[in-house]
């Protein structure tokens, strides 16, 4: 047995769904306005990740123009079967659900096919015995009963087979969503999620001897759960269920990070947790820890799990395109980010960080509290704009913008927004713009000539889920305003947990 820590993939990686193929795991999680949609990870050990791409990387491939704040994908499910990757999701911009497959993960993914008639979000995909494969989802936003859905379905050409019907309602928590099937010990066995991705939220299981039920709760439901405990981790559900190569079973969800007494609140978004389980022939599967997920758990690993602080450089004078690491808000117009030879080149544009329109930004996951996001820039154009953010959506968020030579922390709050007193220098040449955090403030810092100078401070908690009703978490952020479409050089970007 080995020791790890939870979360195995920090920062705003929520509803992770994960397979095993080609020797390898792969694990997906929901992007939503993000560009490119649904980052993908692979390990050999369950515990150890890297990001290797995305799923979605082609602007024929998805579609979030004027996407909303939380919308766009959510909730993929990765399956891998006969030499196929497959992954399903919903763009709930266009009100689709769609699938994409690879031969190879890392070498890209095919263009879209659209699932024909089959509405609600957090689709699934189950290959049985026979070759038959369904498709599972729930009902989301219409007349139909709120529950798991299951039909059969031509995973060629995006049609049914057979009609849509309730297989489950579940325990009765609301939002009963992210359903899986497996199949085990002749028992077809279904996971959800339930009680809301909020405090409520749990995973619960059922079986039937039948592909379409009856399926028969878990007297001991739910499974796994933090609701109505101590801990500091939060909200857990959205279970994917995976077996390693020695047979050991787990589980990945989701879960949050909370700061706060009485009164909770977590800023960095739902994060993905690993929890270990036993499934004995027959029996119900047993959760350890009471289904329970906790900071530092063990389980029968392979290896060790690596540290993972430490920081990230992006040296723009060593890289030709942008790093997988960072973000677009909706789809970009890629003519306004230019890697030259020594600079990543960013025009701005009339959108700002509070429209939903074709803003330029690049953004970069928090991933832990304590951290320093550091952006030097150069040649600087007048009339622009420019700065870092800390954005949660775009009615929340914290820039420190540049505007002439005036140095300045606005803080846009919902309908509040302050403007502190503006610091002036009389040259801007070489500028760093500093992000620093804990658990309770952001703190802005600009420096020039090896000086540091505070510009400002805001609450964490302002750009908290529980205020912002957003379903991401922080991203630090680059941008770039301007009328004109003039430029700002980014020589280099850093992120440091500290």
């Amino acid at each position: 047995m080995k020791t790890y820590k939870n979360p195995i993939i920090p920062g705003f990686y929520p509803d992770p769904s994960i397979c095993y193929g080609n020797g390898y795991f792969y694990l997906v999680t929901s992007s939503f306005e993000y560009y490119p949609g649904i980052p993908l990870f692979k390990s050999d050990d369950l515990i150890n990740w890297d990001k290797i791409g995305y799923c979605l990387d082609k602007k024929n491939q998805l579609y979030l123009d004027n996407a909303k704040t939380s919308s766009g994908l959510f909730a993929p499910t990765i399956r891998f079967f006969n030499g196929w990757f497959y992954v399903i999701t919903t763009n709930i911009t266009t009100n689709q659900n769609l699938l994409v497959k690879s031969k190879n993960p890392e070498m890209g993914w095919s263009d879209p096919v659209i699932i024909d008639g089959w509405s609600g979000i957090d689709p699934s995909l189950f290959f049985d015995d026979d070759g038959k494969v369904y498709i599972q989802g729930n009902s989301y936003k219409s007349d139909e009963p709120l529950g798991i859905f299951q039909a059969e379905i031509d995973l060629d050409n995006g049609k049914l087979v057979s009609e849509r019907r309730l297989i489950c309602k579940g325990t009765g928590g609301k939002a009963p969503e992210a359903p899986h099937i497996y199949k085990k010990d002749g028992f077809y066995y279904l996971v959800m999620a339930e009680g809301g991705t909020e405090y409520g939220h749990m995973s619960t299981i059922f079986r039937s001897h039948e592909i379409f039920g009856p399926y028969i709760g878990n007297p001991e439901n739910p499974i796994i759960t933090n609701r109505s405990t101590p801990s500091k981790i939060q909200c857990v559900g959205h279970a994917d269920l995976i077996q390693d190569k020695r047979d050991n079973w787990w589980a990945v969800c989701l879960g949050v990070r909370i700061n706060g007494s009485h009164s909770y609140y977590h800023h960095l978004g739902r994060e993905t947790f690993l929890i270990p389980l036993e499934w004995r022939e027959g029996e119900w599967p047993k959760v350890s820890n009471n289904g329970v997920v906790d900071f530092e758990m063990s389980g029968p690993l392979i290896n060790d799990q690596k540290a993972k602080h430490g920081e990230k450089i992006y040296e723009f004078n060593q890289i030709n395109k942008i790093p997988k690491d960072f973000a677009f808000l909706r789809n970009p117009e890629f003519k306004n980010y230019l890697i030259g030879e020594d600079q990543l080149l960013l025009r701005g544009t009339p959108d700002t960080l509070d429209s939903i329109g074709n803003v330029t930004f690049l953004g970069h996951r928090q991933s832990e509290f304590h951290m320093q996001f550091k952006v030097q820039f150069s040649d600087i154009s007048s009339n622009v704009n420019f700065g870092v953010s800390t954005f949660m959506s775009n009615h929340f968020h914290y820039d420190c913008i540049v505007r002439g030579n005036q140095i300045s922390l606005r803080k846009k709050i919902g309908s509040v927004e302050t403007l502190t007193e503006s610091l002036s220098f009389d040259t801007l040449e070489n500028i760093s713009l500093i992000i620093e955090s804990d658990e309770k403030f952001y703190k802005f810092l600009v420096e020039i000539d090896n000086e540091q100078y505070e510009i400002g401070q805001g609450e964490c908690a302002f750009l908290s889920t529980e205020i912002s009703g957003t379903f991401t978490g922080t991203m630090l952020g680059v941008f770039c305003y301007s009328n004109t479409y003039e430029t700002v050089g980014v020589k280099r970007i850093s992120y440091k947990e500290l």
